[in-house]
């Protein structure tokens, strides 16, 4: 009984997450519900989810007026991890937008990238006032 119940929830669950509208950069990693969660951490989720340390998302919350790099561009994970002239030291060959969901799904999968992405989310969080100055502050 128990493992009827536990195979229709995942049948449901996995199509919710099929047609559903949000989660997309997810989806297109961990396509498959499982019972067993994921092997990343906190800040790998971040990124995939393109929550924490970044412009694109701190902006959604008006937590900062702009969602651009102070480099000009557009302050999200991809751009942090394959552009960005301020953290060179953790750049990932940037993927062309027809292979981006392959780029994302092999990052998640490779330990030594996975890696770099905490450490670029650890030094994006020390660097903030270096990385966002406050805005409408002009000394």
């Amino acid at each position: 009984m128990k493992s009827l119940l536990q195979k229709e929830s995942i049948i449901r669950r996995q199509t919710e997450w099929d047609n559903g509208e949000t989660g997309r950069n997810v989806y297109n990693i961990l396509a498959k519900v499982k019972i067993t969660s994921s092997p990343c951490k906190r800040t790998e989720k971040m990124f995939v989810k393109g929550h924490g340390p970044f412009p694109k998302y701190l902006k959604r919350f008006n937590i900062r007026n702009s969602d651009s790099c102070v480099c000009g561009y557009l302050g999200n994970p991809i751009h942090y991890t394959t552009s960005c002239l301020f953290t060179t030291s953790y750049l990932l060959t940037k993927p062309s937008a027809d292979l981006e969901p392959l780029w994302w799904k092999r990052v998640q999968n490779n330990k030594i990238f996975r890696a770099k992405i905490r450490k670029l989310i650890h030094f994006i969080t020390e660097n903030e006032a270096l990385l966002f100055p406050k805005e409408g502050n002009n000394n």
